[in-house]
């Protein structure tokens, strides 16, 4: 009697532990030493952006822009100098961590009469950790009737992804009935 009890009990401890461990297959076809992480390959969130201008206007400071790109493949950004609209766009991820963009905004001079469209040719790369974003843009300029004016290569730009913060009084807030 003694051993059935003893049998039947390691048995069932047998099978409590087998049904508790993954089966084989699933503890080795995971390698965490040789893993790379995965993010999210998207550009949506809310960037602050700083465009360097290419050629002689290089020495002029660069200008600051928050941008703000949706996950079905729209942005705009809101530029910090004062002589255009809000630029519009459109973005498409075309590789690993590779994307391309196209954009336009309507130029002002300092009477702020509209003086020119401006289109936008982007390219962007994302950065391992998701978290900053470089590239270059090609900006064509054309006047109110599409003649093109200039064409200007070789603008170069950095990002980095804003996230929500917790204000100094977060707690005492959550804490409010």
């Amino acid at each position: 009697m003694k051993r059935s009890v003893l049998l039947v009990s390691a048995l069932f401890a047998m099978g409590i532990a087998r049904a508790q461990t993954p089966s084989t297959l699933q503890t080795v076809i995971v390698a965490p030493d040789k893993a790379v992480a995965v993010i999210n390959q998207s550009l949506s969130g809310l960037w602050l952006s700083e465009l360097r201008r290419p050629g002689p206007a290089a020495s002029l400071p660069p200008i600051p822009a928050i941008v703000n790109f949706f996950a079905e493949g729209s942005f705009v950004a809101s530029p910090g100098d004062g002589t255009q609209t809000i630029t519009h766009g459109i973005w498409i991820r075309v590789g690993d961590r590779k994307f391309l963009g196209t954009a336009a905004f309507m130029g002002f001079n300092e009477a702020r009469a509209f003086t020119a469209i401006t289109k936008l040719r982007i390219n962007y790369t994302l950065s391992a950790d998701g978290k900053t974003l470089t590239g270059t843009s090609e900006a064509t300029v054309m006047d109110r009737d599409g003649k093109v004016l200039n064409v200007l290569p070789g603008a170069t730009f950095t990002m980095i992804r804003l996230s929500p913060e917790i204000p100094a009084d977060f707690y005492d807030f959550q804490k409010l009935p």
